[in-house]
């Protein structure tokens, strides 16, 4: 997949594309199904497959409430696309210009000037141009006028808790702890990256190591405990993880803390991926250090038994 940076004044030598627009945040599986369809009729006709999205996000151009919006970092958002297929992958910048652009002007200058579309996708609830003033009735009359062919998709639900497939669904899962459930939308485990940090040293007084990394600008989640996989060097481990600030030690920082099963190497300075797979129990203040401790051993024994039965 080629991954294009462009703004109004760039010149895209490719054209003719199969194209579908959005931020695509966390690329679930409502996503993957409309991008498969968009890559599989683009084979069939030819012609090459591009998804246009937006950089900065609008979110964060208008707002400054953006920071830990995001459900998937940037790189692996990426890689999701590349696997699924596409064949282009357009950022183009979001600024004041792009902004002010009417609907009409938006259809013109970017769908037909620039990147000469073929074919449009996008989700029923679309809104585009200054003030989000264009929807897909305006885009069906776009369509009709310049000679392009127009897919609207419907809601895609998770029949299984009968909800419609969403980013908002699952930032808010996110949030609330339920993992397992953004894990189901997303089609596979939501994570955290990082690289491992030196921390204060407590963990050695309850003989048990942990890696701690500091959470990046993506939504964080419920603060608690959890079971997790990690990934290390394209090695996977079972393990435990806290995030929080460990307010039975006066932590005054969140901290993404990792315990790995049955591993004691040094990996300083290493990049880890987490795994988040289910939720154990929410951040609590002990009494003591003592009952902190006693609660951690609790807290392994469940997970060790969550990732001896999945």
């Amino acid at each position: 997949m080629e991954v294009h940076y462009i703004n109004l004044e760039s010149e895209v030598g490719k054209k003719n594309f199969h194209l579908a627009i959005g931020n695509f945040d966390g690329v679930h599986l409502g996503h993957q199904k409309i991008i498969k369809g968009l890559v599989d009729n683009a084979v069939q006709q030819k012609k090459p497959s591009a998804i246009l999205s937006f950089d900065p996000h609008p979110r964060k151009f208008f707002s400054r409430d953006f920071d830990r919006y995001q459900i998937i970092g940037l790189e692996k958002k990426i890689k999701i696309l590349g696997d699924l297929g596409i064949n282009n992958l357009f950022f183009l910048k979001f600024n004041e210009s792009i902004a002010s652009l009417s609907p009409t002007d938006f259809v013109k200058k970017i769908l037909i000037d620039m990147l000469q579309i073929r074919k449009l996708t996008v989700g029923y609830d679309f809104h585009f141009g200054k003030n989000r003033e264009g929807d897909v009735l305006s885009l069906e009359d776009y369509a009709t006028i310049h000679g392009f062919e127009l897919e609207v998709v419907d809601p895609i639900k998770e029949t299984s808790i009968n909800e419609v497939f969403s980013s908002s669904a699952i930032r808010q899962a996110i949030k609330d702890g339920h993992i397992k459930k953004a894990n189901m939308m997303l089609g596979y485990e939501w994570t955290m990256e990082g690289e491992v940090i030196h921390g204060d040293k407590r963990a050695r007084e309850m003989n048990f190591s942990t890696a701690n990394m500091l959470p990046h600008h993506q939504i964080y989640p419920m603060k608690g405990v959890y079971a997790v996989n990690i990934v290390i060097n394209q090695n996977k481990f079972n393990g435990i993880a806290n995030f929080g600030e460990r307010p039975t030690v006066d932590g005054n920082k969140l901290l993404l803390e990792v315990h790995i099963f049955n591993f004691n190497e040094d990996i300083y300075g290493k990049h880890l991926t987490v795994e988040f797979l289910t939720f154990i129990r929410g951040e609590k203040k002990f009494d003591n250090f003592s009952l902190l401790v006693e609660q951690i051993k609790k807290d392994i024994q469940i997970a060790k038994h969550y990732h001896l039965k999945n």
